[in-house]
């Protein structure tokens, strides 16, 4: 038999019970800001913030692991930078056999940071640390990457094929030791700040704006350069001219990508705790 309630008892049943919600949400809202407020103030701690030192965050043996790993990989960008560097001082001395040892020595390490990048995405996978804060460090290991990647795809322009003396001694009379500077010292800025990254937040996120500044310098020198190497178009030839703007424009975009892993920098010192 079915039991009709009644219309008047019904809409008062469900008056209350709206009531209820009401009351309940409004005190779950009133949760939610009052740990918002505790955390701004540092009284507690929030799944996805990460430690003024983000050292603290990996405390186990496999977190230790991670950070080994990352330390060596960071190593391998500014190794890696040092010699491209050397490839360039062998160009001008004429030393091929050097030039492509070089080369070699620098794609092995490319190699072995693609190891380490990889053995921190089995470890992250297992489910070390919050899966925001998981994600930041996974991206910065990302553009870490490639910033060893076109060091050594613009280390391999040179072994392509020898350019004409011409061409080697406008790079010689160019300000490309000044480019080459800048750039070095971007890749070895992002290695500061992403070691900083681990103990100091304050020395981070400043390293990390250095690097911005060294990118944009880099822009600059970069057009001077090609404002250059374009007004010896009748003196050089056109392949030895096309080799070196893409040397030109791809040293470039190792600060680019150096830039680009500082702004994952930046992001990670915005989730710190002050």
């Amino acid at each position: 038999m079915c039991h009709h309630v009644p219309l008047h008892i019904w809409k008062n049943e469900s008056k209350a019970k709206r009531n209820i919600f009401v009351v309940e949400n409004h005190t779950h809202t009133q949760a939610t800001v009052a740990q918002s407020v505790e955390r701004h103030l540092g009284k507690v701690e929030v799944a996805g913030s990460i430690p003024a030192g983000g050292s603290e965050m990996f405390k186990t043996k496999k977190e230790k692991e991670v950070i080994e790993n990352y330390k060596k990989h960071l190593s391998i960008a500014r190794e890696c930078m040092d010699l491209f560097s050397r490839q360039i001082f062998e160009l001008f001395r004429g030393d091929w056999e050097k030039i492509n040892a070089l080369e070699k020595e620098i794609y092995e390490k490319e190699r072995l940071g693609d190891e380490l990048r990889r053995k921190n995405e089995y470890l992250f996978s297992e489910g070390l640390l919050f899966p925001a804060d998981r994600m930041l460090f996974l991206n910065l290991s990302e553009e870490i990457d490639k910033v060893i990647d076109k060091i050594q795809q613009v280390s391999r322009i040179l072994t392509l094929r020898k350019p004409s003396e011409e061409a080697i001694n406008f790079l010689r009379d160019s300000s490309i030791h000044e480019y080459l500077k800048i750039t070095k010292k971007s890749v070895e800025t992002l290695y500061e700040s992403a070691i900083h990254l681990l103990e100091n937040r304050e020395m981070a996120l400043k390293k990390a704006h250095e690097v911005e500044r060294y990118e944009s310098k880099a822009d600059e020198l970069k057009l001077e350069l090609l404002k250059k190497l374009y007004s010896e178009e009748r003196n050089i030839d056109v392949l030895s001219l096309l080799q070196l703007e893409k040397l030109i424009l791809w040293i470039d975009a190792i600060s680019d990508k150096a830039e680009d892993a500082s702004d994952v920098i930046v992001l990670i010192t915005a989730k710190m705790k002050p």
